[in-house]
């Protein structure tokens, strides 16, 4: 008769099976697999009492996971029930069953909605400074959620390979067919899943589109290749467009820490456990440097200077070409050239500090190059 050891390590390598087909992206192989190692992990688990509590309390967690991984959101929260209702089970077993249990809420309630969501979720985590378990500043969060929707649907928009859209919202054949929903995650630091949903309405784009829509893979390459690559070539193989790839960087560095508040955001995908970015105060260095080098310079020969100010965005108005940072008490700078900005980079960043880059002429106008949230 197999006993503990038996069925947990047939449970550990069909589980190592199943990670190896979530990294090919042979899905439900993947689930196929990963219900087989939550079955043997199971057996095992039966095969346990409360005389070993912390192995008891280990394997019921891993094999409420694994039921998870396999999509078996049923089986997976009797079990979790199950051994919550055992007393030996304590610490941060029974916090991981708590958890998990809310994972699993949130997957079967997405189940049960109209519609369908696409594969995959990026799972966003923000961390330190004044953000506290499963709580932060609500300005922040809604800050970086704004952010973050835009990118989603700025992805779809260089999939579908629209130009670049600098003033307004996406348009109703992107709003109609894709919906960035957020999705309780269990409270770690402060997180949440950002989940496409698709509507009914998906005759309106074409098959090639739809396969174009991959949007939380896509998302996280533009991330991960963005935030790391430092030299611009595997930027520039990813994203060839200059507007979308600028853009994109702009927007990921509206994300990154800048002061006190948090330390900083990291991104994961469910369905890529290889795949782990963060972006903190490191990273902001990386991206200024690359999006510095498609800023115009100022031209030494006819007299033009660069300079730059730190101040609170007051106001700006891309229609007429201008923005205004109050750089002192009752004393403004105006700038002109602003009409190429994507609103959605600088609009978040309305009444608050900010480090403005421009060029100053001959005759002392100010020609916009630059804005970004002071560090």
């Amino acid at each position: 008769m197999a006993d503990w050891l038996t069925h947990h390590r047939q449970s550990e390598a069909l589980a190592a099976r199943a990670h190896e087909h979530v990294r090919f992206g042979e899905q439900a192989t993947a689930e196929a697999v990963f219900r087989q190692a939550a079955e043997a992990e199971e057996a095992a688990l039966a095969l346990l009492d409360g005389s070993k509590p912390r192995t008891l309390g280990i394997t019921a967690v891993s094999a409420v996971a694994l039921y998870y991984k396999a999509r078996c959101f049923e089986r997976s929260m009797a079990l979790a029930y199950q051994y919550l209702a055992v007393p030996e089970i304590v610490g941060s077993a029974r916090a991981q069953l708590d958890d998990l249990l809310l994972t699993l809420y949130a997957e079967r309630d997405k189940a049960r909605m109209q519609g369908h969501f696409l594969p995959g979720s990026v799972t966003v985590s923000v961390k330190g400074g004044e953000v506290l378990r499963g709580a932060a500043p609500l300005d922040l969060v809604v800050e970086k959620v704004k952010t973050l929707q835009s990118m989603f649907y700025r992805v779809v928009e260089w999939q579908w390979k629209k130009p670049l859209r600098r003033h307004g919202g996406p348009t109703k054949d992107i709003t109609g067919t894709f919906q960035p929903w957020l999705v309780q995650e269990p409270a770690g630091s402060f997180q949440f899943s950002v989940a496409v949903k698709v509507s009914g309405q998906e005759d309106w784009v074409t098959p090639a589109q739809m396969d174009a829509a991959d949007i939380a893979k896509k998302f996280l390459d533009v991330v991960i290749t963005l935030s790391t690559d430092t030299d611009g070539d595997a930027s520039r193989a990813l994203i060839p467009e200059d507007d979308y790839r600028g853009t994109f960087r702009k927007l990921l560095r509206n994300l990154t820490p800048t002061g006190g508040e948090f330390e900083s955001l990291v991104i994961k995908s469910k369905d890529r456990e290889d795949v782990d970015v963060a972006l903190d105060q490191s990273t902001r260095p990386k991206l200024d440097q690359a999006i510095r080098s498609q800023l115009p310079v100022a031209d030494a020969a006819a007299g033009e200077t660069p300079t730059e100010f730190l101040g609170v965005l007051r106001a700006l108005d891309l229609d007429k070409d201008w923005l205004k940072v109050e750089v002192a008490k009752g004393q403004q700078v105006e700038v002109k050239g602003v009409a190429q900005t994507v609103d959605d980079v600088i609009g978040p960043m309305v009444n608050k500090k900010v480090l403005l880059t421009a060029i100053r002429s001959k005759s002392g106008a100010l020609r916009y190059v630059d804005i970004q949230l002071a560090p």
